[in-house]
């Protein structure tokens, strides 16, 4: 995960305790050390997503026979490893050096600000402000996950999305292919 300009010096510090001394730790001083992030309330939902990456991979490095998605019960691991291989898939069949926004994966500004449990996307957008998404969305804790894909032109009426249930996952990589090639070639959006 890239350094962003967002994260307070403290997180930033946080981070590198964890990496430095994880010759050093026990699963269950990860496990505890996880349970302290997930719970403090001076942290963003970003900042703890932030720092729940290392510990993951501090369970998997350590640990190997042990499953660190179940072990710190990490809400969006297996979005952001869905989306990863989306992402993967995309960037080597499309050329996104003229994607105008961040690449990656990308915390969603609804998860962020509380509206949702889980969001997780990718996204293009090309220099006629045409934006192709694919996402992963789950409301609420107990409910399902699902996808959302959408094509759209920003600032203007016009937004064509779709949703699909996480087994529809072919499914909605072939919409979104077909929106990126759309957003790509610059072709009409409509």
């Amino acid at each position: 995960m890239e350094v962003n300009k967002n994260l307070s010096d403290k997180v930033l510090k946080i981070k590198i305790i964890i990496e430095e001394n994880k010759e050093n730790w026990t699963l269950q001083q990860v496990q505890n050390f996880y349970d302290n992030i997930s719970n403090n309330k001076d942290l963003t939902d970003y900042e703890k997503e932030y720092l729940a990456e290392p510990c993951e991979k501090l369970i998997s490095e350590k640990f190997p026979k042990k499953n660190p998605r179940r072990i710190l019960n990490n809400k969006s691991l297996e979005a952001r490893e869905l989306l990863e291989e989306v992402h993967n898939i995309v960037t080597k069949e499309f050329d996104w050096s003229k994607n105008k926004v961040k690449q990656g994966v990308k915390p969603s500004g609804h998860m962020i600000g509380g509206k949702i449990y889980v969001g997780w996307y990718i996204s293009y957008k090309n220099e006629n402000k045409v934006n192709t998404g694919f996402g992963y969305i789950k409301e609420k804790e107990e409910s399902d996950p699902y996808l959302k894909v959408d094509y759209r032109k920003v600032g203007q009426d016009f937004n064509e999305e779709k949703t699909f249930p996480i087994q529809l996952k072919d499914d909605a990589l072939i919409l979104f292919k077909n929106h990126l090639s759309k957003a790509i070639n610059n072709k009409d959006y409509k």
